[in-house]
């Protein structure tokens, strides 16, 4: 009996995945984050579709055709991990199984030993015999008790085998279910292996044709990092002087509350805010790292760039209030909006739809991105800052 009562919590770990640990990645997690990113190989690949009607191969073609492969092999990646978590769960079941099934087989036999008992006792008579041979009053009812145990146990014992047959078939039913799912998983993964292996084909072949004539992309290249690198400095120091600004200004017990709630809201909403631009995907991340199209450079970029169609709405993230608007060097208007202590700044577009003081709602339009003929042009550069503290965007943009 004691063998028995192990395995409903047995199989209700194993239903809820507790065995997993509570920091591990579920097969439900990993399902989450593959459509995650299929939704990001999507994005990726209606913008390069509208970016591939160019007549040359463009840095803004190759880093979607990136992005894409990074997000493909992400998708692998979490694919092959859960093949794994079903694999151990097919094997967690299949040991369960056989542990059951060899108690079964012992509660058989018990159970057939017993019926094979009583039939005999039944067939000789020998209950009356064993009640009448009785000595006194006394022993009869303790004979008639320990046949009343007889009987419970006979029939506890039936009960038994119905209840670990049950669960047995629920086991077998949900391994079968999870063999399928995990046969699912191997195909998705044969095929994304094969798409990830097309788009890397293609990105070499790209890449060779874009350095032919890499002496002029070279040239243009350091001409625009240098323009990014005095843009940088104009934003950080418009950044700390509205950061200053917020620090001494003197506000109302009513502004001031209002500051303090929108702060917290703001922090409440990491990993939550919408992309400043529709169906934008990030091409250029944030922080220091090699150029994803060209050797021997190295990027530090303070936001992320995220590349749209031409013309597109460029949307507040968060509620708040525009601190001001500036020009930047090399990337046309920029927007920097308050949303209590924290801002984000909105740089590349050619006019902007607000002015200082505006408070804006969220996804209200700030303005619009280039409306270039070269794709490359046609991004937003999007920053974020608590303070005077550089915050990496992709943290808190929502996938």
């Amino acid at each position: 009996m004691g063998q028995l009562l192990k395995y409903p919590l047995i199989l209700l770990l194993l239903l809820c995945g507790i065995w997993q640990g509570a920091a591990q990645p579920t097969v439900k997690s990993l399902e989450q984050q593959i459509k995650q990113l299929e939704e990001e190989i999507k994005r990726s690949t209606q913008l390069l579709e509208k970016t591939q009607k160019d007549q040359k191969v463009s840095q803004s073609e190759l880093k979607l055709v990136l992005n894409r492969i990074d997000s493909r092999r992400k998708v692998v990646s979490s694919l092959e991990q859960q093949m794994n978590l079903l694999q151990a769960e097919i094997a967690d079941r299949e040991k369960a199984i056989a542990g059951m099934d060899d108690d079964l087989g012992r509660l058989r036999q018990e159970y057939a030993e017993m019926v094979r008992e009583a039939y005999q006792n039944h067939k000789l008579n020998n209950f009356a015999l064993f009640l009448f041979a009785s000595k006194d009053f006394n022993q009869a009812t303790r004979r008639i008790e320990f046949m009343r145990r007889y009987n419970s146990a006979r029939e506890s014992r039936a009960r038994q085998l119905r209840t670990l047959s049950d669960s047995i078939s629920l086991e077998i039913a949900v391994l079968n279910e999870q063999k399928e799912e995990l046969d699912g998983t191997r195909q998705s993964h044969a095929r994304e292996i094969g798409d990830l292996q097309k788009d890397e084909n293609r990105y070499r072949t790209s890449i060779t044709k874009l350095r032919q004539d890499e002496s002029k992309l070279s040239k243009d290249l350091k001409a625009k990092q240098d323009q990014m690198e005095k843009a940088q400095q104009e934003i950080q120091r418009i950044i700390a002087e509205e950061a200053a600004k917020n620090k001494t200004e003197v506000r109302t017990a009513a502004e001031e509350e209002y500051i303090v709630s929108l702060t917290g809201k703001f922090d409440e909403n990491k990993g939550k805010l919408p992309y400043p631009v529709r169906g934008g995907v990030i091409i250029d991340k944030y922080g220091k790292h090699q150029h994803p199209t060209q050797r021997n450079v190295t990027v530090n970029n303070k936001g992320v760039n995220i590349a749209g169609e031409r013309n597109a709405d460029v949307v507040c993230v968060f509620e708040g209030t525009v601190s001001k608007v500036f020009p930047v060097p090399g990337l046309n208007n920029g927007v920097l909006v308050r949303h209590g202590n924290y801002y984000t700044l909105y740089a590349n577009m050619p006019s902007v739809a607000v002015k200082a003081g505006d408070r804006l709602t969220l996804n209200q339009r700030i303005g619009r991105l280039p409306d270039s003929s070269n794709s490359d042009d046609v991004y937003l550069h999007f920053e974020l800052w608590q303070g005077s503290t550089n915050l990496n965007p992709e943290q808190w943009l929502r996938k």
